[in-house]
């Protein structure tokens, strides 16, 4: 790829992302430059996390920063991407570093920003998990054994100023693909799978709020994982 080829790939990555800036209401972004190949990225919206000790109780949190760098070999290679903010999750480890392959994305050069964003959306709202590439041993078996929440804890789609009240259908895109809905599990399940072989389709101050454990006989946790 020449540089000219390059400069061209990050202004459109650019002006993809402030498209799919104006259809959320969870989504926002921060970068320099005309093509830049380092950017901020902001989801706001529920997740959880825990402080370092191991000990302590898992939190709601309401705010998510995402570090992404573009690298000079983009879009060979996949960007490099690290979560700043807290997140207890099976595919984020202790460092915050993701490798797209385990929260399903095997890179491809045609595969858009937006469609990293999206599901790094589902990994911060837990609609996305893949318990065999475990990043975080801690989360993977917290996950398995005792978490009794409805999952996922924020319900909104990326894209929710498009979507239809209530719905879970979560859409991706590649470039030069037509859009997929994949298709919804059933009406009283809120989480959609997405595993390996799923078609592609002023900051405000985050708050932590303590967690409230269901009863242990609560039946709203859906297991979510290659199997």
């Amino acid at each position: 790829m020449t540089r000219e080829d390059r400069q061209n790939r990050l202004a459109a990555e650019l002006e993809c992302l402030h498209a799919l800036k104006k259809t959320s209401s969870v989504f926002d972004f921060e970068s320099v430059g005309e093509a830049p190949d380092r950017y901020t990225l902001l989801f706001r919206g529920k997740g959880v996390a825990q402080d370092t000790s191991s000990e302590s109780e898992i939190e709601y949190v309401e705010l998510h920063r995402v570090e992404l760098r573009l690298p000079y070999s983009f879009p060979q290679r996949p960007p490099d991407i690290r979560w700043t903010t807290p997140l207890f999750h099976p595919n984020v480890s202790f460092s915050g570093f993701i490798n797209v392959k385990d929260i399903g994305l095997p890179w491809e050069q045609d595969l858009g920003l937006d469609v990293v964003c999206e599901r790094l959306w589902d990994v911060a709202r837990l609609a996305y998990m893949n318990l065999e590439s475990a990043a975080n041993y801690s989360a993977k078996n917290w996950f398995e054994d005792e978490c009794h929440l409805p999952l996922p804890v924020d319900p909104r789609p990326l894209r929710d100023k498009n979507a239809p009240s209530g719905s879970n259908v979560i859409r991706y895109e590649r470039k030069g693909a037509r859009r997929v809905s994949l298709p919804e599990t059933g009406p009283a399940q809120d989480v959609l799978f997405i595993g390996e072989d799923t078609p592609t389709p002023e900051l405000p101050v985050a708050r932590r709020v303590p967690l409230r454990r269901p009863p242990p006989n609560d039946d709203d946790l859906f297991y979510i994982g290659d199997d």
